[in-house]
């Protein structure tokens, strides 16, 4: 039976991913489908609430935790929870041969590997990286709306996330350009959907 296939994406800090993603879905050649994640904080000055992610309150994350709803969730930052409903990938989207655009934070990846929920044939797990020093700086160029906690936690986010690139599927260098990320991260997902 033909099935859909999900591509998880990930990212250190300041990889421009949301510039990327944005660009990906605007010329759509893949006909792909975007799956919002859940998130408990408050929305940025750019976010919209159920267009750009899923806010639910505390409460409504310990419920879900309840029912066994999750795919994955972990604490991010040390700011917020984030989560995928497995209903969001798998339910709605996967068994309804589409294919999906997703964020997973590859710190939840080995569990996500561990209990199973999905099939490894089922995703595609793409890395986007750069280097430390490269991230410090594009941090620095918004230093007016990055608090110095904010700076060391997604630093030390960074360092984490790194440790564990080796299990991506893919790593691309977001060193250089958006544009130059999105022509790798395109050849990727065609590869894929043209095996399927």
């Amino acid at each position: 039976m033909k099935k859909g296939h999900i591509f998880f994406i990930s990212w250190v800090a300041w990889a421009w991913k949301w510039t990327v993603i944005k660009l990906l879905l605007k010329e759509n050649n893949f006909d792909l489908k975007l799956s919002l994640s859940c998130k408990t904080r408050e929305p940025r000055i750019w976010e919209v609430p159920w267009v750009d992610y899923i806010k639910l309150s505390l409460e409504e994350f310990k419920t879900a935790i309840k029912n066994s709803e999750f795919l994955e969730y972990n604490f991010i930052h040390n700011q917020a929870y984030y989560w995928t409903r497995i209903k969001d990938v798998i339910d709605d989207w996967i068994n309804l041969w589409n294919y999906i655009l997703k964020e997973m934070d590859i710190l939840i990846l080995p569990k996500v590997l561990e209990e199973n929920k999905i099939s490894r044939e089922d995703f595609t797990y793409i890395f986007l990286d750069i280097p430390l020093e490269k991230i410090k700086e594009r941090m620095a160029l918004r230093w007016d709306d990055t608090s110095w906690a904010d700076y060391e936690n997604r630093i030390e986010s960074a360092i984490k996330e790194k440790e564990l690139s080796y299990l991506a599927d893919h790593i691309i260098d977001a060193s250089l350009t958006p544009e130059n990320t999105l022509l790798e991260l395109k050849k990727i997902i065609s590869n894929k959907i043209n095996k399927n």
